[in-house]
């Protein structure tokens, strides 16, 4: 049976690009829109923001108290320092740290002792830094001021000692590097010891109160057992990073906000936050401000957490930077201003400020390293930026009395700003000053700048 004809089309096909077309230009004029929409803006600089001064700033910031890592005073501390950029026109992001802060939630401690009326228990805390840990051995008695030859021969016993002289984590130091398995230092101290937490240490170590110490040094030349129990709880931490929209960091001002537990930190380190504030107001409205970063770094205490995380997030652009200036105890008189830099920052700072002190900060580690690591030292948040090559500059006046005790809660404001003036006029001279970007190492590591 024959197919039916089908009539021929009395019109052609109309071409797939003419329905094609108006469907991209819709989509790209939507894709557009949304972009626009979402395109992170700076926020509206608020009158009277530039007129804040370092002193209201330190009057708000110390009435939160102690700002240790976790705690709701730095919570609060980060909410206020936020509105602080933001009310000068900075648009603020906050990086969370990518690796939780273990923050120490229980430290037990005790030293048991067998006599003939039986086991006797001591009970004490233990250090900040200190693992769960037993271990078992003669007592013997070191005196404060223990030099290396007296600790020399004591490898397997465990030890008692009254208020040392210095930080006690230089003493356990010592003491374990020669050989002890514990220590117990007797909290006899006239005043409140520094804060001084030791670095991850496996083996007991131990504060007692004056009339435990008594009767442990009762039991010198008898075999004893320190226990320390320690449990942690993961912490989140943030670092607040301050910057207008499209600006790179060609200069980083840097500080960081936490503070020692129990402490309420004032010269360590909210002077370094009021500098790093003075300098956004200084900025604000000016070039300045489109080339600049102002970072509030966490976690800074327990080991320059934040500083590192920012470092690792932030590689690309930080090969752009002229300089990382670093704020940290600078409100308080101990010595002279003084900058640990970059030669080629030093060179600057100078011509700014000729009478300037300039000091070489301290290893992170007394620990010999027999030519293993490099020669790059420091113990503040510049560290990981040198680290990488960034030149940095560290503002600083010196160890004060309270550092790290709860007794630190005065500054000076004006030693604070005095500290921001300079830095600005550090960044303005890095800026202005020739310099080429680091470029990238190849796969063989060669021409690493």
């Amino acid at each position: 049976m024959p197919r039916p004809l089908h009539p021929l089309p009395t019109r052609p096909p109309v071409p797939a690009w003419k329905v094609l077309l108006p469907v991209l230009l819709a989509g790209g004029v939507g894709w557009g829109a949304w972009h626009a929409a979402s395109r992170p803006v700076n926020p509206p600089a608020q009158a009277g923001a530039q007129r804040i001064s370092a002193a209201q700033d330190w009057e708000a910031l110390m009435r939160f108290g102690p700002r240790q890592t976790g705690s709701e005073g730095l919570s609060r501390s980060l909410d206020w320092a936020q509105a602080q950029f933001e009310a000068l026109g900075y648009r603020v992001t906050r990086q969370a740290l990518p690796d939780r802060v273990p923050m120490p939630v229980q430290r037990e401690a005790a030293v048991q002792v067998s006599g003939p009326g039986g086991p006797q228990t001591l009970n004490g805390e233990a250090l900040l830094g200190v693992q769960t840990a037993e271990q078992t051995g003669t007592l013997v008695r070191l005196p404060p001021g223990v030099t290396d030859e007296q600790l020399d021969g004591l490898l397997g016993k465990l030890a008692v000692t009254t208020c040392p002289d210095g930080p006690w984590r230089d003493l356990t130091d010592r003491a374990l590097n020669a050989g002890l398995l514990g220590l117990v230092i007797v909290n006899d101290c006239p005043r409140p010891p520094a804060y001084s937490p030791l670095g991850n240490v496996a083996l007991p170590v131990l504060s007692v109160t004056p009339g435990v110490g008594r009767a442990l040094l009762a039991q010198v030349g008898r075999e004893v057992t320190f226990i320390t129990t320690v449990r942690t709880q993961d912490t989140p931490a943030w670092n607040l990073i301050a910057a207008r929209v499209d600006a790179a960091p060609e200069v980083l001002f840097g500080a960081h906000l936490d503070s020692v537990p129990g402490s309420p930190g004032a010269n360590d380190n909210a002077s370094g936050v009021l500098a790093v504030l003075n300098a956004a107001r200084q900025a604000a409205g000016t070039p300045l401000a489109g080339r600049a970063w102002f970072v509030l770094f966490s976690a800074e205490e327990q080991g320059l957490l934040g500083s590192r995380a920012f470092v690792r997030a932030h590689a690309y652009p930080l090969r752009h930077t002229r300089a990382m200036l670093n704020f940290d105890m600078v409100g308080v008189n101990a010595a002279p201003l003084g900058i640990d830099a970059h030669p080629d920052l030093l060179t600057l700072a100078r011509r700014v400020r000729p009478d300037l002190r300039a000091f070489r900060d301290a290893p992170t580690t007394s620990r010999e390293t027999f030519g293993r690591s490099s020669s790059i030292t420091g113990r503040s948040d510049y560290l990981p930026f040198k680290q990488v090559g960034v030149r940095t500059a560290f503002l600083y006046r010196g160890e004060d009395p309270h550092y790290h005790r709860p007794t630190d809660t005065t500054l000076n404001p004006a030693l604070a700003v005095d500290a921001a003036d300079l830095g600005a006029q550090l960044a303005q001279a890095a800026l202005d000053a020739p310099w080429t970007p680091r470029e990238p190492c190849g796969i063989t590591g060669r021409n690493c700048q």
